[in-house]
């Protein structure tokens, strides 16, 4: 549109611009600092819940309890192996969230990082070989975790009534689901977690799981602590514990709110309510309530509980409070999805993903800015990148209302693990030993043995050029030429007969994107 003649009218607009520029830019501070807030609330009550564990190991042993010593060197070494199972698995996590501060920025001994990185967690926790991110590797650790405590003799059933701890959680992002259908479980729980979350965020999540640990930790160990006397469990203090199945949230999003005392005693027959509405308590002490989220902002439960103290008789009331986030999608997100970077002569060329547009994912409209010679649709938010030349790849992504441009290192093609000769011979046989002279004679050329699980299939060599050298019988000495395939040195090939001896050197291959790959190793053969 046309800007305004009268400069008082400028300045009013620029000033508007300039104001709406801040405002987003608090809304952003204030969002960091309500990931902040919530990781430092989830490391006091895991402090808190080691504190209860330890406590109640060192009560096996209390004079109190030297009536029931055969029950002890029962129930002791059981509490202690979960103890020391769930300390493995938390110090794991605890490593996690060291690394992820480092792929954030963090240079040692300094304790900055960015805060706000976007793709910091989609790196590490997401991108790399099926089966090998650490993403995938948390999945798999926290699933044995649950295997390893259900293992412990009699506890099987208490374990199973633990939260279940890789439970996927619900996208908000429709497009989003559909990139994840082709995922394993495990990808597609860490998608769910990790995909374009920033780093104070992520750290949440991992002390989120950190405090799962600590609870379920804690809850089998008053399980055994129960078992060496009967009648009750001595518990000295009650109190609220409380927790959302997700901090952060999109609008849209369900938000379930796990409520019950401590130590999820059943037996004090509790009431809970939750902003005054009544809460159904499971079988396992528990209550559960469940609300949609709505209108993003800032968002407090209250919780009362009212029960009946064993140790008193009395009637007594606990209440807390849980807070949590509702969040909106913030603007285009780009993910490389194979990889961090694309491939020169990619085949299919380099996948990547595209969410959060305004209008979804029609609205999408990617063109190239340098580096890239064809980008092709190949679904809702999904697109291949051909790249031919080493250096960078430049993309301008559009919606309609947000423009942003994206630059993605581009590499070479990993070099081929090998060549073997071909015709009559199968890749093993083909990389060299023992064979006869008129049936070398019969061979075609050389082909190149590709990487193996490398992330694209049907790759594609071509041979550029070979050293040939013959030697032995049929030969003055040696003799050797170079060529680009076998008819080139026909010549010499009629000559080979038994007794001759025949190496194939400084083979050299090009791929899609005519780059060369020279292999160090060679091919020997003696002819008979």
């Amino acid at each position: 549109m046309a800007l305004p003649k009268e400069p008082r009218q400028k300045m009013i607009n620029i000033m508007y611009l300039v104001l709406t520029a801040i405002l987003a830019l608090n809304v952003s501070s204030e969002i960091l600092n309500a990931f902040k807030t919530i990781d430092a609330s989830f490391a006091k009550s895991n402090d808190g819940l080691k504190v209860r564990s330890a406590k109640l190991i060192s009560d096996f042993d209390a004079e109190q309890n030297a009536q029931f010593a055969d029950k002890i060197v029962i129930w002791k070494p059981r509490a202690e192996k979960v103890r020391d199972i769930s300390d493995s698995v938390y110090e794991y996590i605890e490593m996690l969230k060291s690394d992820l501060k480092k792929e954030s920025g963090q240079k040692p001994p300094s304790t900055e990082f960015k805060e706000d990185d976007l793709e910091a967690s989609t790196r590490m926790f997401l991108n790399g070989k099926e089966g090998q991110t650490k993403g995938e590797q948390l999945y798999a650790m926290l699933t044995k975790y649950k295997a390893s405590l259900a293992g412990i003799e009699a506890l099987d059933k208490t374990v199973a009534g633990l939260p279940d701890f890789t439970a996927t959680p619900t996208s908000y992002n429709k497009d989003n689901e559909k990139l994840t259908a082709s995922m394993n479980p495990a990808q597609k729980w860490a998608n769910g977690y990790f995909h374009m979350t920033p780093t104070v965020a992520s750290l949440a999540i991992l002390s989120k799981f950190q405090n799962d640990i600590r609870n379920s930790q804690t809850q089998l160990i008053e399980y055994c602590y129960a078992q060496i006397n009967s009648v009750s469990l001595p518990i000295t203090d009650f109190g609220v514990i409380a927790s959302a199945n997700a901090t952060v949230v999109m609008s849209g999003d369900e938000v379930a709110i796990t409520a019950g005392l401590g130590g999820f005693n059943k037996d004090s027959k509790p009431t809970i309510t939750i902003d005054g509405a009544s809460v159904p308590i499971g079988a396992d002490g528990n209550g559960v309530y469940k609300m949609a989220a709505s209108t993003p902002g800032d968002y407090t439960k209250h919780i009362v509980a009212t029960f009946i103290n064993p140790n008193t008789g009395k009637q007594e009331t606990k209440t807390a409070d849980v807070k949590f986030k509702v969040g909106i999608p913030t603007g285009l997100n780009v993910s490389a999805d194979a990889t961090r970077f694309f491939y020169a002569g990619a085949p299919s060329g380099n996948p990547i993903s595209i969410s959060g547009a305004a209008g979804g994912a029609g609205s999408i409209q990617v063109s190239p800015v340098s580096g890239v010679t064809d980008v092709q649709k190949t679904g809702n938010g999904t697109y291949s990148v051909f790249c031919n030349t080493l250096g960078t790849a430049v993309l301008k992504v559009t919606d309609g209302k947000t423009t942003t441009t994206v630059n993605i290192p581009v590499k070479k093609l990993p070099d081929p693990q090998s060549a073997y000769v071909f015709g009559t011979l199968d890749q093993n046989s083909g990389q060299g030993g023992s064979i006869g002279a008129s049936e070398f004679k019969l061979q075609s050329g050389l082909k190149a043995v590709l990487p193996e699980d490398f992330v694209f299939k049907g790759i594609e060599y071509r041979v550029k050029s070979f050293i040939m050298q013959f030697s032995g019988k049929g030969f003055n000495g040696t003799e050797s030429m170079t060529v680009g395939s076998f008819s080139s040195a026909s010549a010499l090939m009629s000559r080979c007969t038994q007794g001759s001896q025949v190496v194939i050197s400084d083979i050299t291959f090009v791929d899609g994107a005519n780059i060369d790959h020279k292999l160090k190793s060679k091919i020997s053969y003696s002819l008979k």
